[in-house]
């Protein structure tokens, strides 16, 4: 089904120099209008195997997992009935986001019994990858421990299926959808809208500078929203770069 998927990465009343951060205030502008609208909200695993309906359905979804999650959307979430998917970086749950440039500027991380409140909400929790490394900047054995060892220990510590990958930067190929696919992932998650693929789907995320009437065109998937989408998405290959030399020097 052709269920509009929003992606947010942090909801949080904290300074960042970017425009991954919307404002509690944005945030639940965006809801109560999703709510007005008739949306109803469902995980990504429920929009996968949902048969056709009349109802207006949405999937929410947060990258990276970070506390502002739990400590802002979820109240927000849970005041409107919606639930959503958090896709989580294995290794740095409960951890600061040192995996990515952020001019200094820090953020934690959801840890583990967070993500099992979310959980108990009726959210589902997701793989965002082990380490928040680029995946097609690695060989097959990188992409294989990055894809396994995150979907084991997210499934060993709380105790749930992980059906869902969103790689991370929205950078795929063919190789590492079958990946995905071959090690038990039903449905991987992209922020772009490039090469189409079985077992793809893709999302818009949700920026700073969106307004409702931008919420409206992700929503109805727009050419303008696409491109601007793939623009931004553009701009993270300065942060690619960066993490993948510092990972070079590490070794």
């Amino acid at each position: 089904m052709n269920i509009p998927i929003l992606t947010y990465h942090k909801v949080d009343t904290k300074f960042e120099i970017g425009i991954t951060r919307v404002t509690p205030k944005q945030f639940e502008k965006h809801i109560q209008f999703l709510h007005n609208e008739g949306y109803k909200s469902l995980t990504v695993s429920e929009a996968r195997n949902l048969k056709t309906t009349n109802e207006k359905f949405i999937c929410i979804t947060f990258d990276d997992g970070y506390k502002n999650v739990i400590d802002f959307a979820f109240p927000i979430l849970k005041k409107y009935n919606f639930i959503a998917t958090a896709f989580v970086i294995s290794n740095f749950v409960g951890k600061l986001n040192t995996w990515d440039f952020g001019f200094g500027i820090r953020f934690k991380h959801l840890d583990w019994d967070e993500l099992n409140i979310l959980l108990d909400n009726g959210w589902e929790i997701g793989s965002h990858s082990s380490n928040h490394v680029c995946l097609t900047l690695l060989d097959d054995e990188g992409i294989k421990y990055e894809l396994g060892n995150s979907k084991y220990e997210i499934e060993k510590k709380l105790g749930t299926k992980v059906k869902s990958f969103a790689p991370p930067f929205s950078r795929y190929d063919e190789r590492i959808v079958k990946f995905a696919l071959d090690l038990g992932y039903e449905g991987v998650y992209a922020l772009s809208n490039g090469t189409k693929l079985d077992g793809v789907y893709h999302r818009f995320a949700v920026y700073s500078i969106d307004t409702i009437s931008s919420l409206r065109r992700k929503i109805n998937a727009s050419n303008f929203e696409k491109f601007k989408l793939n623009l931004i998405n553009l701009f993270s290959e300065f942060t690619i770069r960066i993490n993948f030399a510092k990972n070079k020097i590490k070794k």
